[in-house]
């Protein structure tokens, strides 16, 4: 390859020589602008043929700069041209030398952005894994296990996730207030379900009390019938019994005194016979009394005193 000035034209070239139209041009600027700087009036006719005179002497100088400086710049553009045409040849020569070089750092930078994006997309699989997962086991847990969860999460390292670790942070965060929202609200369904729960038990309590009043109101209205039963026996007991219109087989018979006699023998008068000690109580304590011997009977007839702490109860009865 020769040396690139020898394929150049550069000849000397006389500058001053060649700027000499345009000093001309230059010269006569101080002229033209005193004598066309100032538009007339080419409304009128004087104003219109001025500005005519004007345009042309102008027009002159314009087209004559113009000229003059294409044939000053043509020897320059065409050794600009002869400098881009060499230079573009030199570029592609270089361009043949380096191209492999650009591919085969090409293909290693896109082997390396591979592998870049598999450790990205494995490091965002742990995420899932060990970040996000944190909602999946939240679900159904109650109070107590959601306040552990939460501090476990709390507890996260997100130091080891390298090119995601922005990634890691954020789902913590995210987690971290989801669980915590969800416990806020597992919290308020525990409290409503504690406070039914209450409610169920109270009236659950109320309806036993219930049936027991019910229960004793029964058995009080039994002990009452059977009270008028006995009362009622009583009664009738009582009562003197009718005269029997003897047989007249029977008014022949011998009467048998000797009973007769005995009674009499034994009779006393009322005031000599011993009267039963009485308590005087209320008709409360009565029922009661009469209720619990009601009870007494019932629980003689299911064997209580079988049981093997009756002898017991008898013996602590007979101490009192």
């Amino acid at each position: 390859m020769g040396n690139a000035a020898e394929k150049l034209d550069t000849s000397p070239q006389a500058y001053a020589s060649e700027l000499v139209e345009l000093n001309r041009v230059e010269a006569a600027m101080a002229e033209l602008r005193a004598k066309h700087g100032t538009v007339p009036d080419y409304t009128s006719k004087e104003g219109y043929e001025r500005g005519k005179t004007s345009l042309k002497e102008l027009t002159k100088y314009r087209t004559g700069t113009d000229k003059a400086r294409l044939a000053i710049t043509k020897p320059h553009r065409d050794f600009i041209e002869q400098v881009n045409q060499y230079a573009k040849g030199l570029i592609g020569e270089i361009e043949q030398l380096e191209g492999p070089h650009r591919n085969a750092k090409r293909d290693v930078d896109e082997a390396e952005a591979r592998k870049k994006e598999e450790r990205i997309a494995r490091l965002r699989e742990r995420i899932q894994r060990e970040i996000w997962s944190f909602l999946d086991t939240a679900q159904g847990l109650d109070s107590n296990a959601l306040a552990d969860l939460h501090e476990a999460a709390e507890r996260i390292n997100t130091g080891d996730y390298f090119d995601v670790t922005n990634e890691a942070e954020d789902a913590r965060a995210e987690v971290i207030r989801k669980i915590a929202d969800i416990h806020a609200s597992t919290l308020e369904r525990e409290r409503m379900a504690a406070e039914q729960a209450e409610i169920e038990t109270q009236r659950r309590q109320l309806r036993e009390e219930e049936e027991r009043r019910a229960a004793e109101q029964a058995e009080l209205e039994e002990l009452r019938r059977f009270k008028a039963e006995q009362e009622a026996a009583k009664a009738q007991a009582e009562q003197p019994a009718e005269p029997v219109e003897e047989s007249p087989s029977a008014a022949h018979q011998p009467i048998d005194t000797s009973r007769l006699n005995a009674d009499a023998a034994n009779f006393k008068p009322a005031s000599q016979i011993a009267q039963p000690e009485t308590v005087t109580i209320t008709k409360k304590e009565y029922e009661q009394l009469l209720s619990d011997q009601v009870k007494l009977y019932a629980l003689l007839d299911a064997g209580v005193d079988n049981w093997t702490g009756y002898d017991i109860a008898m013996a602590s009865l007979k101490a009192a």
